[in-house]
């Protein structure tokens, strides 16, 4: 019996260690399966990872090519602007020394205006006004009365 009975558990051993090579065998495939996903994983965000450097030297460089511009008509508005400012400042300049002398054109005016004036004044001569006749009759208060 106790060849029997080593005998079984001999066998229980062989069934468990087969079964336990079985599972060895599994894991070490689905290990296998599961490098394969890693380095296929792998490969994949290698190429995110290249297509993100690529997207951000794009950015840059629009950016870059953005900023000039910007800068070009930056400056361009400002030269512009200037421009009108020292046209403007001229013009303006151009207008207070006119308004100065149609300001002394005027005096000149007003002062032959008021010589004229003066020149051309008639002398008062005598004015000759009938003198109402004296009354010559009575007077009463109630024609007055009646005349208002």
């Amino acid at each position: 019996m106790e060849t029997r009975g080593r005998a079984r558990k001999a066998s229980r051993s062989r069934d468990m260690l087969t079964a336990l090579e079985n599972r060895m065998v599994n894991l070490e495939e689905s290990v296998g399966n599961m490098k394969e996903a890693l380095e296929l994983v792998e490969g994949c965000t290698d190429g995110f990872d290249s297509m993100e450097e690529q997207l951000r030297d794009f950015i840059l460089d629009s950016l870059d090519a953005n900023t000039e511009k910007m800068n070009e008509l930056v400056e361009s508005t400002a030269k512009k602007l200037a421009e009108r400012d020292e046209n403007l400042e001229d013009m303006v300049l151009a207008m207070k020394k006119e308004i100065e002398e149609l300001k002394g054109e005027l005096t000149i005016y007003k002062a032959a205006m008021s010589n004229m004036i003066l020149s051309s004044r008639p002398k008062q001569q005598a004015m000759n006004v009938p003198k109402p006749e004296k009354f010559k009759g009575a007077r009463s208060a109630r024609d007055v009365d009646n005349f208002l």
